[in-house]
């Protein structure tokens, strides 16, 4: 086609007469470009309006959230505000008595225990210990177990025992040293007595620790056993 050439249109009805029109090849180019650039734009369009459709929600909800936590920090900021107006008017020796008080009964609240720290255990397999009891001995303890010698040579080191109370204080035993050292090839029964530190109340005892230690301080095993399951009549 030539740059002049031109496109006829004909429109034709059953009931009117045909119509014919003449278009610029240039024109019909046009409205073709034109129809595929409003196609685009409008894919564009929707696909921003999604996009930001999107970040507005988020900026909603995070909107809705600020003036949730405002709203929270303006009922503490007028709970501190009352505070202070009560401290303001309030007799200095009456509020002192007030906070000694609430001190005092924190103090005496139980105190939250940590099992973990008190059931600690190690065992290195070097050292057994079997059939482990304990009994009252006046005011002091009496411990007897059997000690195995688990590896492969003889075994000497020395054991040390600990009270542990009902609010997870550990407090060394003083035993018996020729009972408490040992250097062994197979096994050994331990009979010692434990003093009890001056001021404890046995019933407060909760449980024992008892750690064997090698010739080089190593500590090879160690086991916590509560005092109601291995105390004997």
């Amino acid at each position: 086609m030539g740059k002049d050439d031109k496109l006829n249109l004909i429109i034709m009805r059953d009931d009117t007469r045909v119509r014919r029109y003449r278009l610029r090849v240039a024109w019909f180019r046009f409205f073709l470009y034109l129809q595929i650039v409003l196609i685009l734009a409008a894919v564009g369009g929707s696909y921003a309006g999604v996009v930001y459709w999107g970040q507005h929600l988020e900026l909603m909800n995070a909107n809705k959230d600020l003036r949730a936590q405002l709203s929270d920090q303006s009922i503490q900021l007028e709970r501190l505000q009352n505070i202070q107006e009560i401290l303001k008017t309030s007799d200095p020796e009456e509020i002192h008595s007030l906070f000694s008080t609430v001190t005092k009964e924190r103090q005496s609240l139980p105190q939250v225990v940590n099992l973990q720290e008190i059931f600690v255990a190690k065992d290195l397999q070097m050292a057994g210990v079997a059939n482990l009891q304990l009994r009252k001995a006046g005011e002091d303890l009496r411990i007897n177990f059997e000690l195995n010698n688990l590896a492969e040579e003889t075994l000497s080191g020395e054991i040390k025992v600990y009270f542990i109370t009902q609010e997870a204080s550990v407090l060394e035993a003083q035993g018996e040293e020729s009972e408490l050292s040992f250097t062994i090839q197979r096994f050994r029964r331990v009979n010692s007595l434990l003093k009890v530190p001056s001021g404890l109340d046995l019933d407060t005892i909760f449980a024992i620790r008892v750690v064997i230690f090698s010739n080089d301080d190593e500590e090879v095993f160690t086991q916590t056993y509560p005092v109601a399951n291995i105390l004997t009549s």
